[in-house]
């Protein structure tokens, strides 16, 4: 009996304490819903903010190294050229801005020509490099649908144009000057404003390389030769029952046998008659001169 007294009085307080623990419970997640919903409330907020807020400028590229990029694509040549070549570089690296377009000759092409290269005046070394780009930006796309005469860096507007002549056909393009002939072969790059590309010649200008003309003497030019004397028309054998005047050799000739004979017939008969006729003229005569 003493038990249950003693523990009476623990149940009892459980049951009187339970509300309380129930409404301290109730309590907590309430605030903890709260807590949640502020912090969603503040991040809408910030996204919302953030999509407001003008897009930071986008990173600029990298300038591009030209003679890396060249020597790196089969170039190299005409890279260290470009390089060694302050004047060029710079001129090549200023036009990068407003629009760029270099054509680089290969080594296979390159590598034969730096004797003449090395030849040639300070001057005419820088124009040259600066003939192998055009101060504007083409894509190879608008290579090939164009054609005609187009400026490069070298060009000064005096006399020494130092122009080049794009010409397409399909899906080839050619650059020609007066002396060579060069194809495009590849490309390096080709993104606005810049546009490199890979050609299989040399390009020369006439302004440098004007074609040399022949010293060997001139070969005399042959005799003509003599006229031929005009061949004498062989005469015909003439036919029978032609006329005599047809026949009539054109300058004098010995008669023929037959003719002959028949002249000497005639001459005989004439003299014999003459002979005959003397008497009878004599005898006239006489009689004549005695009637007187």
């Amino acid at each position: 009996m003493r038990v249950r007294q003693q523990r009476f009085p623990f149940i009892t307080l459980l049951l009187l304490c339970f509300p309380l623990f129930q409404a301290a419970a109730a309590s907590t997640v309430r605030s903890s819903h709260a807590s949640l919903d502020e912090i969603h409330s503040r991040v809408l907020a910030a996204r919302s903010a953030a999509a407001k807020a003008p897009a930071a400028p986008a990173a600029p590229d990298a300038p591009v190294n030209l003679t890396s990029l060249m020597a790196r694509k089969g170039c190299a040549a005409f890279a260290n050229l470009l390089a060694s070549t302050s004047d060029a570089a710079q001129a090549f690296a200023s036009s990068v801005d407003g629009g760029l377009t270099a054509f680089c000759p290969i080594d296979q092409v390159m590598k034969p020509f730096l004797p003449t290269f090395k030849n040639l005046t300070p001057d005419g070394k820088l124009s040259l490099i600066l003939y192998h780009a055009l101060p504007v930006y083409y894509s190879i796309a608008s290579l090939r649908t164009g054609n005609g005469v187009v400026n490069t860096l070298a060009t000064d507007g005096t006399a020494k144009n130092y122009n080049l002549t794009v010409q397409n056909e399909g899906e080839q393009v050619t650059l020609k000057t007066r002396l060579t002939v060069a194809t495009i072969t590849a490309t390096l790059i080709d993104k606005d404003p810049l546009a490199v590309y890979a050609v299989d010649e040399v390009l020369r200008p006439e302004e440098l390389f004007k074609p040399v003309e022949s010293t060997a003497p001139t070969p005399a030019p042959a005799q003509a030769p003599a006229p031929e004397a005009p061949k004498k028309k062989k005469k015909k054998a003439p036919k029978a029952g032609k006329s005599e005047k047809a026949l009539a050799p054109a300058g004098p000739q010995e008669q023929p046998g037959d003719q002959k004979a028949a002249d000497e017939s005639a001459a005989a008969r004439n003299g014999l008659s003459m002979v005959m006729a003397m008497p009878v003229a004599t005898a006239a005569l006489a009689m004549a001169v005695s009637l007187f």
